[in-house]
């Protein structure tokens, strides 16, 4: 029998069992494939499930499984559940976020936490900490009506068109004007509009996605998907800003994209201008049939193709929806472990956000309508926190060495504006003086050659060298930058004067807010590795004597970390947050993006902003901050040791 099975493991991870002369590779933590530098953690001797000493050809995933450690099947398990499709994305408001809520609590209390948030005038009385977090729309009526000197008609909602929920209730009406792509400035000089387009008191009717080719692919990004161009926030902004009353956008015939067969109510409140109804292709063609130009829809795309096309269908269109919109109500979900003798009172937060997009309708890279399952961002993060919780539990409830107060908290609202942490800092079980450390990691299931980056380092006296034997030991590449990066649930705590530590993964990839981010890519290995760095921090945070007194960020640190929230422009790069240096390193480019149209390479780093040096990322968000969509300026990238010079046309976020 040893002649059929033969099973090895080696250094790097790899199992390899041949069965009766077949060779069966697999990757140790089962991202298979990935090519994201996978070891093997505490494998167990005996990979054979049956016992018996044999295996049949069904059986190699099995023998991958039950070579993983306690720790890494725990965190895929975890992670497979969160990422599921029946969780949609966890979006809040959403019944699977509602799902993951309660599988992080379960397992919360099946750790032994206690519960800490306020209720019912209790204090420490539950799991749960909610706050206010937008809203859900129910639409009431909804119609389009046409009305011409030959004609009136009204098409059907849900069939033939639906309204979004951009704005609230009302009507507008108006001469229907057919307008291409709406897009502002596209590639190459390409525009939906003459300098002087008016569309004051008028309907725009639009095409869904950008410019496209014979087989429906587009122009822009080598027929890889559609660029940033294809945003709906570009599209209307450019027609309300020159006037609309109202927005028909209809799903373009003809294009590679299955996204032309659904209806959605894309976008659920906040949206400036009025009524914004989404039309099938079918509904689109009886429309350009009704109109007095004589050209089918086809006929209009194939103009908008080519460029700038306004064009007065000779109609005049009624648009008009009521709707009721439910506030949402998010929660925060945490648990305590409570601290022992003098040091009590004092506490560590420790958390990951627990949300994602849904089905992509906010914070997408490609769009909405398809689900968002979210397995680096944030899967990956909630399922470490769920392990991190029984890991903890497991060593400290039976020692009785003075030691602080634990909070373990998955927070929500992340993805929209760190909502869910920006309400505990408001309103803390303790306060903020009280807390000693926040420690927060977001994606870190995509580690590469066991890269993962750890900022916050310097925002405690002491701390950077503190941590020194820690990392040292985690068999993690653990990269320390000198200045605080990125923009997650630690961005509150830093700035309410508390130390921080930070973690992400430090290679990027283009899965980042795509419905590609799933679960057969994830390093469960790096990630327990991870988990188990931070665990052996965070025990001896808590028992260790002394405080690190807050170390204040330099001179504007602090207020630009809060995030790209009131940033009306976007540049369209992934920093590469793990590089230390002046400027801005760049990690990943988005096709059709400003910095993509401006020919910024993967691997620049940007060191020059409008004429003025870069020193910092924080330096730069404030920056983007100061500038209006269509703004163009030069920057300067570094690339091989040369400064090259290049022009940028920031485009609307």
């Amino acid at each position: 029998m040893a002649d059929t099975f033969n099973r090895r493991m080696t250094a790097r991870g790899l199992v390899s069992c041949t069965f009766r002369g077949a060779l069966v590779i697999a990757v140790a933590g089962l991202a298979v494939g990935s090519g994201l530098g996978l070891g093997v953690l505490n494998e167990k001797e005996d990979a054979d499930p049956s016992g018996s000493g044999t295996l049949e050809m069904g059986s190699q995933l099995a023998v991958v499984m039950l070579s993983m450690s306690a720790d890494v099947l725990a965190f895929d398990s975890h992670l497979s559940t969160l990422a599921s499709p029946y969780m949609m994305g966890r979006v809040p408001g959403s019944e699977g976020m509602e799902r993951a809520k309660d599988y992080m609590e379960w397992h919360f209390r099946r750790a032994g936490l206690e519960p800490v948030f306020p209720a019912d005038g209790e204090d420490f009385a539950s799991f749960r900490d909610p706050f206010p977090l937008g809203g859900t729309t129910e639409f009431e009526s909804e119609s389009i009506t046409i009305e011409g000197e030959r004609v009136e008609f009204e098409f059907v909602a849900e069939d033939d068109f639906v309204m979004t929920g951009r704005v609230g209730s009302g009507t507008a009406r108006g001469e229907a004007v057919f307008i291409g792509y709406s897009i502002e400035d596209g590639p190459e000089g390409y525009s939906s509009f003459d300098e002087d387009t008016d569309l004051t008191g008028q309907i725009a009717v639009v095409l869904r996605f950008e410019p496209m080719d014979e087989v429906g692919r587009s122009l822009w990004n080598d027929g890889e998907g559609w660029s940033d161009e294809a945003s709906f926030d570009g599209k209307l902004s450019a027609a309300f800003e020159r006037g609309a009353e109202g927005v028909v956008v209809i799903n373009t015939p003809g294009a590679d994209d299955d996204r032309t067969t659904r209806l959605s109510r894309f976008g659920n409140s906040g949206g400036d201008g009025g009524p914004v109804a989404m039309m099938t292709p079918r509904a689109g063609e009886l429309l350009a049939g009704f109109s007095g130009t004589g050209d089918r829809l086809i006929e209009l795309r194939r103009m908008a193709d080519e460029g700038t096309v306004v064009l007065d269908l000779g109609v005049e269109l009624e648009l008009s929806v009521q709707m009721e919109r439910e506030d949402i109500v998010a929660e925060n979900v945490g648990g305590m472990i409570p601290g022992v003798g003098d040091l009590a009172d004092e506490w560590i937060v420790v958390g990951a956000h627990l949300d994602h997009l849904g089905m992509g309708y906010f914070g997408s890279r490609t769009g909405p309508g398809e689900l968002h399952p979210g397995a680096d961002d944030n899967a990956s993060g909630a399922a470490g926190l769920i392990l991190l919780a029984d890991k903890l539990m497991a060593e400290l409830e039976d020692r009785d060495e003075p030691r602080r107060s634990i909070l373990i908290v998955g927070f929500s609202g992340e993805e929209s504006g760190l909502n869910g942490s920006r309400h505990y800092v408001r309103a803390p079980i303790v306060p903020a003086e009280e807390h000693v450390l926040m420690v927060i990691w977001d994606m870190i299931g995509r580690i590469q050659n066991e890269r993962v980056n750890m900022s916050g380092a310097f925002s405690g006296e002491g701390l950077e060298e503190w941590l020194e034997p820690y990392i040292a030991e985690s068999g993690l590449d653990v990269q320390v930058p000198a200045r605080m990066s990125g923009a997650s649930d630690h961005t509150p705590f830093y700035r309410a004067g508390i130390p921080v530590l930070f973690s992400i993964i430090a290679d990027f990839h283009g899965d980042y807010h795509t419905p590609a981010d799933t679960v057969e890519k994830i390093n469960r290995v790096g990630a327990v590795k991870t988990v188990r760095m931070y665990k052996d921090i965070i025990v001896d945070a808590a028992e260790r004597e002394e405080r690190f007194a807050f170390v204040e960020p330099e001179a504007g640190q602090r207020a630009a970390s809060g995030g790209m929230g009131g940033v009306k422009v976007r540049f369209g790069v992934m920093p590469a947050y793990s590089e230390d240096g002046p400027g801005v390193g760049i990690g990943d480019v988005t096709r059709g993006g400003s910095a993509y149209e401006a020919g910024v390479e993967s691997g620049d780093r940007l060191v020059r902003w409008d004429g003025q040096k870069l020193d910092s990322i924080e330096q730069w968000m404030e920056m983007l901050g100061r500038h209006e969509p269509g703004d163009t300026i030069k920057i300067g990238v570094l690339r091989n040791d040369e400064e090259v010079t290049l022009d940028v046309t920031l485009q609307a976020r």
